[in-house]
């Protein structure tokens, strides 16, 4: 077998192995006409409503379709078939590891008249028994977080509880078995200690599109996980420019002190901590070039940590007669003597 043909089969591996786990949804759904008989290649176009990146699928000879890999967000579903009338539904949401189900009903007539159908309410996810919960981006910006690490948010979903680690125990199990996935990268690093977990990348909050936190009837893509797993996506440009800065302070200054503190007279500790950044995302565009609008997108975030705090350390000290040679009064912790001995004669100097 040649060196080229052996790099393209470990691609290829590499590749299925990347769309095991994956921070995307899967939109599927049956198209049939007002008496329940199916309409089979009709053209179902669904577009971002972030990006207006458009992609195409057509029913199969069964009325069914699917689309998976769909970044989270709002889409609009349309479908057309020559005889039958134009069918449009907006507001489609897709979460990070959720597959939506649509039923969609063509009445006869002409494609120009289109049926225009908004989905307010929030799309069950009827094709899986996968037990899970999505964190939004509204939630991940706007609720409190010490530290502004995101993951501190998945202790809101019942039954997981902040571990001693980097993850959390999740429905019972150990939070070593935990795994943390960044748009279907594991960041958990390998680790000797097998109780905990270490993961090697925090991702700023404000890349963070959303996550989900997978409690119950895993999926078999998770296969290396013993209690639940954290399926994060982080955000992508859009069609138009986009940026945003911050600054985060927190100052003993600001802080009060405990009640026992106070009551024994302990002062406050100094604490100061500045966390900074921004974000900025967008098309990319190339004047003469090249116009990325409706195709190619970038998304950066920067977030910078200053902390400066009080700590507290013992220490061993030598004395006044030490620092000036006289070890007489050196004991050991039984309170003996230590002789001292002359390194060139090995003499007994007392």
């Amino acid at each position: 077998m040649s060196f080229s043909l052996r790099l393209v089969i470990i691609a290829a591996l590499a590749a299925s192995a990347a769309f095991a786990q994956t921070a995307t949804g899967t939109l599927d759904g049956r198209v049939t006409d007002a008496s329940g008989a199916i309409i089979a290649d009709a053209k179902v176009a669904i577009v971002s409503a972030q990006t207006g990146l458009k992609q195409e699928v057509r029913t199969n000879s069964t009325g069914f379709f699917v689309r998976p890999f769909l970044a989270p967000g709002l889409y609009q579903v349309t479908v057309e078939k020559e005889g039958f009338r134009r069918y449009s539904e907006s507001n489609v949401r897709i979460n990070v590891q959720q597959t939506v189900s649509l039923e969609i009903l063509l009445p006869v007539g002409d494609t120009t008249s289109t049926i225009e159908v908004s989905a307010n309410s929030a799309q069950l996810a009827t094709s899986s028994s996968t037990v899970s919960t999505v964190i939004g981006n509204k939630a991940i910006m706007d609720l409190p977080l010490n530290g502004r690490n995101p993951f501190a948010l998945a202790s809101l979903v019942p039954g997981v509880v902040p571990g001693g680690g980097s993850t959390p125990w999740i429905s019972g199990g150990r939070n070593a078995s935990s795994e943390i996935t960044i748009d279907g990268t594991s960041i958990i690093l390998p680790e000797n200690n097998v109780g905990i977990n270490t993961i090697a990348y925090t991702p700023p909050v404000d890349s963070v599109q959303e996550f989900s936190i997978v409690t119950n009837a895993l999926a078999a893509e998770y296969g290396r996980t013993g209690g639940g797993t954290i399926n994060v996506s982080t955000r992508s440009g859009g069609n138009q420019f986009h940026g945003s800065g911050f600054e985060f302070l927190r100052n003993s200054k600001l802080d009060a002190n405990n009640f026992f503190s106070n009551r024994n007279r302990i002062p406050l500790s100094a604490f100061q901590r500045n966390q900074f950044g921004g974000t900025i995302g967008g098309p990319v565009v190339i004047p003469k070039l090249y116009n990325g609008k409706n195709k190619t997108f970038f998304f950066l975030s920067e977030q910078s940590t200053i902390q400066r705090n009080a700590s507290l350390f013992t220490a061993t000290v030598p004395t006044t007669q030490w620092l000036n040679g006289d070890f007489s009064t050196l004991k050991n912790a039984g309170g003996a003597d230590i002789s001292i001995f002359d390194p060139l004669t090995a003499a007994n100097d007392g």
